[in-house]
């Protein structure tokens, strides 16, 4: 499905956002590099922070942003500083997307993530409590227990969206985390590979997480995912009670 498809399940007018391209020093001391998709009618809402999973980088949610920015939203997608094999600091990325949000003068955030992007989503918002909004993981991975902390500070709407345990989300070790949010609603997505969480993403990913989905199941796959998220993302962006709790119910059969 594409991603004019999938807005306009949503309700979603298609517009043209523009990129910016910024920088700010890491809190690592590296330059942190990343991309602000700004729509051509913003509302007035929190801005949207994507973090990627490991060993990849910003380019692999650019479908997100666009799709957010379509929403009216502010969206940013980041490289993150320490998510190589030698150099893997889940803590330090979610402080990151912190700061950006600071950088861009925000008061109000949205954290998505995936994979371990969704790690530091997860202790993004735990250090951000009074900004968040919402925190949107797709297909969550945990590593070396620091999940539970950060859920252990959130207290704000979360949706996880998860696959069947796999190899790629680490068999679901972050399970235990998630169950201890208070208000959370896990989707399992039925025939999901890892990758499908990715917007977009190729075939190094799908190898490398031993994905033997079709291609018509992939599709499915994706249009779920894609529709999902983006609908939590605008009931969480639009303040409107009633909205988030219609998806909620919507998709209760679902969770946990």
């Amino acid at each position: 499905m594409s991603l004019a498809l999938v807005c306009a399940a949503q309700g979603v007018l298609a517009q043209s956002p523009t990129v910016e391209e910024r920088s700010i020093e890491s809190v690592r001391g590296c330059e942190l590099r990343y991309r602000v998709h700004r729509p051509s009618a913003p509302k007035a809402a929190p801005v949207v922070l994507i973090g990627h999973g490991f060993m990849r980088d910003g380019s692999y949610m650019q479908g997100w942003a666009d799709a957010f920015a379509d929403a009216g939203l502010t969206a940013v997608t980041v490289d993150f500083c320490a998510s190589s094999a030698v150099d893997g600091r889940h803590e330090d990325n979610g402080a990151d997307l912190v700061a950006v949000r600071r950088a861009l003068e925000s008061d109000e955030a949205i954290y998505v993530g995936v994979s371990a992007g969704g790690l530091a989503a997860l202790i993004a918002a735990s250090l951000d409590p009074d900004a968040t909004r919402g925190v949107l993981l797709l297909d969550p991975t945990n590593a070396g227990g620091p999940a539970r902390s950060a859920a252990g500070r959130v207290n704000v709407p979360v949706a996880a969206l998860v696959a069947k345990a796999q190899v790629c989300n680490a068999w679901r070790n972050i399970d235990r985390a998630l169950q201890t949010l208070p208000d959370a609603t896990v989707v399992r997505i039925g025939r999901a590979s890892h990758c499908d969480f990715e917007w977009p993403s190729d075939r190094f990913c799908r190898v490398a997480c031993l994905s033997t989905t079709s291609d018509e199941d992939r599709a499915r796959a994706q249009a779920r995912i894609r529709a999902l998220g983006i609908g939590f993302v605008r009931a969480v962006a639009d303040g409107e009670t009633t909205a988030l709790a219609e998806w909620k119910a919507a998709n209760r059969s679902g969770s946990r």
